[in-house]
């Protein structure tokens, strides 16, 4: 496959000479014609919300998306999160890389920490807009036990 296909593939994930796995939100699971070799088949498709073009699934990719997911409705996984990478698989061009659904938990990302020099904007902003104004800052950054108490002692 190469990068003006209309299908994503595991060039969608190369970066630097190297493939980087991405964490992904599925929007829709569909079927849909599907040009190859053999002609047209109908094919089913995955829409991620972090690319443009659709995801051809494979049998592999469905059966561990049943198996992330506990599920073998696809209406379920709509608006879930699952992590996609790149893996070498057998096939008869030989040995290739192929997108893959991961059956591992998603990886916790850390927050950064809020800057001290950032505290006083947090400050105002919980006077002006009251302890709603903490659970906002907390979806950017980690607080400290410190932080957090002196915000809600305002």
């Amino acid at each position: 496959m190469f990068q003006d296909e209309k299908y994503l593939g595991s060039y969608s994930l190369e970066k630097d000479g190297k493939y980087q796995p991405v964490i992904v939100t599925i929007e829709n699971i569909y079927t849909g014609d599907f040009m190859s070799q053999g002609g047209k088949e109908n094919r089913p498709f995955a829409k991620l919300k972090e690319f443009d073009k659709p995801m051809v699934l494979n049998r592999t990719n469905f059966k561990r998306l049943e198996k992330f997911f506990g599920s073998f409705t696809p209406k379920d996984y709509i608006g879930k999160q699952i992590v996609l990478g790149v893996e070498t698989v057998a096939s008869p061009e030989g040995m290739v890389p192929a997108l893959r659904f991961s059956t591992r938990p998603i990886p916790v990302q850390q927050k950064p920490e809020l800057p001290e020099a950032a505290m006083s904007k947090a400050i105002e902003q919980v006077k002006a807009k009251g302890k709603d104004a903490i659970a906002k800052i907390e979806e950017k950054y980690a607080l400290t036990p410190e932080q957090r108490e002196a915000l809600n002692n305002i």
